[in-house]
């Protein structure tokens, strides 16, 4: 296996690992894939648009809409009218949204944890160079119209 796909290979195997160890977790507190990550999100800043949250989110408009819903019918978010827009709405957390957003924070801080476990601080700076190279090749590309 030459070095490239060695690299990307244990990427995806690595995503893949998080993914199955924190689903369970997510199945346990009654949400699905995409909502841990927009209730993350709102959590940081609440009273945002669904572009802004789709953007921060890194998930496509419509797909956020089914999330979005699925939240409001369990309590967790509320759309209030826009005043800078009557075309959208402004995305807020309810107080039970706020507590689970809270447990999505804990959950999303643990497994941090146990994947960095023995990993310094230098190490991490760089993983962290490493990893925002190959992703800001890949979104230069995707600017360029590459591949």
């Amino acid at each position: 296996m030459d070095r490239k796909q060695e690299v990307r290979d244990l990427m995806f195997r690595t995503e893949m690992a998080r993914k199955r160890r924190i689903h369970p977790v997510w199945t346990d507190m009654g949400l699905i894939a995409g909502q841990p990550r927009v209730l993350s999100q709102l959590f940081i800043k609440d009273k945002i648009t669904q572009k802004e949250l789709a953007e921060a989110c890194c998930i496509e408009p419509a797909t956020l809409s089914r999330a979005l819903d699925r939240l409001e019918a369990m309590g967790y978010i509320i759309r209030n009218d826009n005043p800078q827009c009557r075309r959208s709405f402004l995305i807020s957390l309810t107080e039970a949204g706020k507590k689970m957003a809270v447990k999505v924070k804990e959950t999303f801080e643990g497994l941090e944890e146990e994947m960095m476990e023995g990993i310094s601080d230098e190490e991490m700076d760089t993983i962290i160079s490493l990893v925002s190279r190959i992703y800001d090749n890949l979104r230069n590309e995707e600017e360029n119209g590459g591949i």
